[in-house]
């Protein structure tokens, strides 16, 4: 393999190397290693024995962390959750057998369904949650919109799901024991029709 030829370089100065498609101007900077269009900076290092630069890592107020969130429902403002889970899609496949093609089976998208949402709360004053079940078991159809908000560790704002046309189907009450001492915790399951994901 030729070897890229370098007419000059130096830390803080400015290289000149030879790759297939012509020449690449090579920058090198406090900053670290920039290239022109037609050579990658991580390439641009490689070529010049420098150190590879590396992607930064993110700051602790861009990570999505589990615990800084908020559930809203649609005329239910005394409800505070411990634990949100189910928030899911699942797509089918149908397996497609191409005359002629041996060697794969083509899988193709067919339908998806939402999964179900689940909540749950220490048990607070107020049967909401029941009340809106008991809706349903009585034959009227009661649904709501749940928008599930997440912030950042700076308290910003990092994207919401709202979900669509909620209604509970699974109410369960807590458990309580004579010689227990953890929080009495009710849990409601949600059918929906989908959910959208809302940017900030």
């Amino acid at each position: 393999m030729t070897r890229p030829r370098v007419t000059a370089t130096a830390r803080g100065g400015v290289a000149r190397v030879g790759t297939p498609a012509g020449q690449a101007t090579v920058r090198v900077d406090s900053r670290g290693v920039h290239a022109s269009h037609n050579m990658s900076a991580e390439a641009a290092a490689r070529r010049l024995g420098l150190p590879i630069p590396t992607t930064p890592q993110k700051t602790a107020h861009q990570v999505l962390s589990n615990h800084r969130y908020h559930v809203a429902i649609d005329g239910l403002e005394q409800a505070a959750f411990s634990e949100v889970s189910g928030l899911s899609i699942e797509t089918e496949t149908m397996d497609f057998i191409e005359g002629g093609v041996n060697d794969r089976v083509l899988r193709l998208p067919v339908r998806s369904k939402v999964g179900n949402l689940t909540l749950k709360r220490g048990v607070v004053a107020g049967q909401h949650l029941l009340q809106w079940h008991l809706n349903i078991v009585q034959g009227y159809l009661d649904v709501r919109n749940v928008t599930i908000t997440v912030y950042q560790t700076s308290g910003a704002v990092l994207t919401r799901f709202e979900l669509l046309q909620a209604y509970p189907v699974k109410w369960s009450g807590p458990q309580f024991t004579g010689n227990g001492d953890a929080v009495a915790v009710e849990t409601l399951e949600l059918a929906h029709a989908g959910f959208l994901q809302i940017s900030q």
